[in-house]
């Protein structure tokens, strides 16, 4: 991670708590001015139960004692029974609005605690029954306010006269005192409750005002200790490496991991480490590279390319070209430098410019560097221009040049040193070229002596099997032998010397065919070509010398049982690679190690020879036991053909 960034996280980790703080600030005070609205809802349901129990006692005396009551109260006498009982039904419904008010508020629904939801389900049960008794008293004085009528004399003795109503004083007195003890001192208990529980969430919420601030600032405590402490870390490796760099020891990276700026600086200076200790070992890597490109099989003007392209693109040069010396294809026939490869704009270096330094490197053998001073009168937009000698078996045959256009910076002496190395790979990959072509050359002459060796014995050995059917007379296998060599015929006049498996495949089976018009029923054969592989290349005729031995020395010197030949190809996983095996199999008569190395004739020798110089990697095995049979087996990858 970035230094900025973690500055930016670290920023974050405080900004995180500020806007917690703030967050939890602004749900406490919601939720305290909640519960505290819900407590003041409580205190006036408790002023308007008081106010049906006021009203209650004056219904109750307008009900006995109008008359005296009513002087008390007022010298203005008028119905006072019904507007009570109006009043009193009002202040019940003002009442029940505002328990409704209070115990629907949100705050209240909205709590967690289980006591304080215990609390609130009792409440409502208890209103439940204070309801129902001030709904049965209020049909009983009703009942009483009917039967005594609007008589104000005497009506309380008229009342207790009365047995039915006696049962009404206890009635009264049940429910004022469950109305007034029970219900109402539960609920002054129930408020209480609730404003306890908005003091204890607001404790709640000051530990953890105080918990969200020592983990933000352990949290930016800890974080600052410890960037603090990786910068310091890699602040030191940084002095020691430059340290070792400085001594000359290049052994060694600044290990530095990580995606901050102290791991960018680190690649920085590996890189430039690298750079260093490449400018001391690099002809034995250079060397190497040469090695790779040589196997490569690509033409002299792909390596000059390769040589030009690899300097423009790892260098900070911006044109680099190859001259090599050549013939005039005019009369004169004389010897001069030839253009053969270039990368880069070449517009601003003219011919006639370069034609003096390119001719002094060319005889004196020695590199060339040209610095601006030395290039303003002549090649003025160039900061550097450098002109080495390509040396080919010890001998100056042509040269590389390379410039750097202004404003890029000249060369350095270490820049000097890595062109010099690149003019020696030139130098090596050429002199390599020419030697491996002329092994090419002689190799292709081998291999064509050894492929002619192949077609005059395989005809012997068929012209020998023709005399056996024309001594037994066997005039229709003869002719029919005849027409198999003449197909045969046509594959080994084939000039070319590869073909695919599914070709020799095809060979080999014509060649079966031939030798079981000779052994009829004696010699059994298969063939099998595995999926994919019918286009795999191999070399011509490379199959059938050892079918041959296979049916000469094995089938047929064989006198119990069938013989039987099995010739398959098959795809195999050897090291993770995907190898092609090809296996010329026989149940035949076998040998031992002494007369198998004896049979390393112009046969199996001469197969063997091919085939390691087509696959100069591949295995080729043979395996024979006396009485068992014999198994050759060939295994290449078809990827490293020569």
């Amino acid at each position: 991670m970035k230094i900025r960034s973690k500055l930016i996280l670290l920023a974050m980790v405080f900004s995180i708590g500020a806007l917690v703080f703030a967050g939890l600030g602004v749900i406490t005070w919601k939720r305290v001015r909640s519960i505290n609205d819900t407590v003041e809802k409580g205190i006036e349901m408790q002023v308007r139960s008081r106010d049906v129990h006021s009203l209650m006692k004056d219904m109750v005396f307008d009900l006995f004692v109008p008359k005296i009551y009513g002087q008390l109260k007022s010298y203005t006498y008028s119905p006072r029974t019904n507007a009570t009982v109006r009043e009193w039904k009002s202040a019940v419904l003002t009442y029940q609005n505002s328990y409704y008010s209070f115990m629907g508020s949100l705050a209240l629904l909205s709590v967690r605690d289980q006591e304080v939801i215990d609390q609130y389900n009792t409440a409502n049960t208890m209103h439940q029954r204070a309801m129902t008794r001030l709904e049965q008293l209020e049909q009983t004085i009703l009942l009483i306010t009917e039967r005594v009528g609007t008589s104000e004399e005497d009506r309380f003795y008229e009342i207790l006269a009365d047995e039915e109503f006696i049962p009404f004083f206890a009635e009264f007195r049940d429910t004022t005192y469950y109305f007034v003890d029970s219900f109402e001192s539960y609920m002054d208990y129930f408020i209480k409750e609730v404003r306890e529980y908005g003091n204890l969430l607001q404790r709640q919420t000051y530990i953890l005002y105080f918990l969200v601030a020592f983990l933000t600032a352990l949290a930016g405590i800890t974080f600052s200790l410890l960037t603090a402490k990786d910068i310091i870390t890699k602040i030191k490796r940084v002095e020691e490496a430059f340290t070792r760099v400085a001594k000359g020891d290049f052994s060694k990276n600044m290990d530095i991991s990580g995606r901050d700026e102290f791991s960018d600086l680190a690649r920085q200076f590996n890189s430039l480490s690298l750079d260093l200790k490449e400018n001391v070992d690099n002809i034995l890597r250079l060397t190497r590279a040469v090695g790779r490109s040589i196997s490569l099989n690509t033409s002299m003007e792909n390596l000059m390319q390769n040589v030009v392209h690899t300097i423009v693109y790892e260098t900070h040069a911006d044109v680099s070209f190859i001259h090599f010396l050549g013939t005039d294809p005019g009369s004169t026939g004389r010897t001069m430098l030839k253009l053969r490869a270039a990368e880069g704009d070449l517009t601003s270096l003219p011919v006639t410019l370069l034609q003096p330094h390119l001719q002094v490197v060319l005889l004196q053998g020695e590199p060339l560097v040209l610095q601006q001073e030395e290039l303003r009168h002549q090649l003025p937009d160039l900061s550097s221009l450098m002109v080495l000698p390509l040396i080919i078996e010890k001998e100056v045959m042509g040269t590389l040049t390379v410039a750097i256009h202004k404003p890029a910076p000249p060369l350095t002496d270490l820049g000097v040193t890595r062109l010099s190395t690149f003019a020696e790979f030139a130098s090596l990959t050429l002199d390599n070229h020419f030697k491996y072509a002329e092994l090419i050359k002689k190799g292709e002459a081998e291999y064509q002596a050894l492929q002619s060796q192949v077609q005059p014995h395989f005809i012997y050995n068929v012209l020998n099997g023709f005399i056996g059917l024309n001594r037994m007379g066997d005039k229709k296998s003869l002719e029919s032998s005849i027409i198999e060599l003449k197909e045969m015929l046509r594959y080994t006049q084939d000039s070319r010397t590869v073909t695919t498996i599914a070709e020799e495949f095809a060979f080999v089976e014509n060649y079966c065919q031939l030798q079981k018009l000779r052994f009829g029923d004696r010699i059994q054969y298969s063939l099998h070509l595995g999926e994919g592989l019918d286009k795999v290349r191999i070399p011509r005729l490379i199959l059938q010398p050892l079918v041959e031995n296979a049916v000469i020395h094995g089938l047929e010197p064989k006198t119990d049982g069938v013989g039987m030949l099995e010739i398959e190809a098959f795809q195999t996983l050897e090291n993770e690679r995907t190898m092609v095996s090809v296996t010329v199999r026989d149940n035949g008569v076998g040998c031992d190690l002494g007369t198998l190395q004896e049979r390393e004739h112009i046969g199996i020798g001469n197969v063997r020879r091919r085939f390691k110089y087509s696959f100069p990697n591949g295995a080729f095995n043979v395996r024979s036991l006396p009485g068992k049979g014999t198994e050759i087996r060939m295994t290449f990858n078809e990827m490293y053909h020569s």
